[in-house]
């Protein structure tokens, strides 16, 4: 059963009623509407109707099942830079996933058939992990360019490059609005559209910084094929991959923040529009396949505990503030609740079993390009 999280005072508040006109128009006392507001008691289920037709809401609306009409939208921060100084652990942990290094010398050599060097712009390049995986498979001489506006990445992305031997230089800003003085053979981004909000204007930005004939290219999710793309042995993978009211709550992010849960499937698209040429897609094909018979079980365990944020378990006080977000982006309550306790669930087996683990992770990455004409 969802728990109710009663809505009259905010209704109060944004219908700019006192309390002694809501008691008076309901038939209480002043004190029983205090009563309701600091949560130590509950109307009668018989004034529910009354209190819901009084503020033109329903009686789910009243008690925070849903969210109410018109409230105001609180945009996820993931577009901002304070955001990701804190998640530089969870970027560097979930990036060990994200590619099989034969695979991007096949994109390389085969599918984008680079063999002089160039001149890479990484937007959005977190620690430049995309940096020190292409180097490696690019002709030599070619140079690495990357921009992001977290302070913490740039300074590990400086920190690995010097570690590895590798030449790359490193902006700490904006790129959606630094000011280049120079474009670049090879404009790439990876998951970065999916956060940054209008992933048409960040389009546009790399097509402007690629020089005439460069290739521009970008990586990202659906978030569909994320939710399809992981299985724990011993678990029911239907519940697994169940997505509640996340589809009502991508829905919400696109339309009030730009925030597109599918810019992966329509890049492709996105790209055509924008006059590039030779446009075409390809699928990363990492498929994390991990047993305890693996020699780095024990590290990919460990991975997966922190991209997933299942280190430790969630307070009470989180739990509701995550619920509310939820809610507060189109989920009702009682789907909120539920991904709270799948979570939970998740969690709970995995701990259990954190010695004997077998779990598939595939994300979909979605990688489309095509060249400046």
């Amino acid at each position: 059963m969802s728990r109710v999280q009663l809505r009259i005072l905010d209704l109060r508040k944004r219908n700019q009623i006192g309390q002694k006109e809501l008691a008076e128009q309901i038939g209480v006392s002043v004190q029983t509407v205090s009563k309701w507001e600091n949560e130590i008691c509950m109307p009668d289920i018989s004034l529910l109707p009354e209190i819901a037709e009084f503020f033109q809401v329903s009686v789910d609306e009243v008690l925070g099942l849903k969210p109410l009409p018109g409230e105001k939208y609180i945009p996820v921060r993931s577009g901002e830079k304070d955001y990701w100084d804190s998640r530089l652990n969870y970027l560097k942990v979930s990036r060990k996933s994200f590619w099989n290094d034969d695979y991007l010398q096949f994109l390389v050599e085969k599918v984008w058939k680079i063999d002089k060097p160039v001149q890479i712009l990484d937007c959005g390049c977190g620690f430049g992990y995309m940096g020190q995986m292409l180097l490696p498979h690019l002709p030599e001489g070619s140079g690495y360019t990357g921009i992001d506006f977290s302070r913490n990445m740039v300074e590990e992305g400086k920190r690995l490059f010097g570690e590895l031997g590798m030449r790359g230089e490193f902006i700490c800003d904006d790129f959606r609005t630094y000011r280049f003085n120079c474009q670049y053979d090879f404009v790439i981004s990876q998951a970065a559209l999916r956060h940054a909000g209008n992933a048409k204007a960040f389009l546009q930005k790399m097509i402007s910084q690629a020089k005439s004939g460069g290739l521009v290219a970008a990586v990202d999710v659906n978030r569909e094929f994320e939710y399809d793309g992981f299985y724990i042995d011993g678990m029911d993978y239907q519940e697994l991959c169940s997505r509640g009211g996340f589809r009502k709550m991508w829905s919400k992010e696109l339309a009030c923040q730009d925030r597109d849960y599918a810019v992966g499937m329509r890049l492709p698209v996105m790209m055509q529009k924008e006059g590039l040429a030779d446009v075409d897609v390809r699928m990363n094909d990492r498929v994390c396949f991990v047993t305890p018979k693996k020699a780095d079980y024990a590290e990919s365990v460990e991975n997966l505990l922190v991209e997933k944020q299942w280190e430790k378990a969630c307070s009470a006080e989180e739990e509701e503030r995550i619920i509310q977000q939820f809610i507060n982006h189109g989920m009702d309550r009682k789907e909120a609740e539920d991904y709270c306790r799948k979570q939970r669930k998740i969690q709970a087996y995995v701990e259990k079993n954190k010695e004997n683990l077998t779990y598939l992770q595939w994300r979909g990455l979605v990688i489309s390009y095509g060249w400046k004409v």
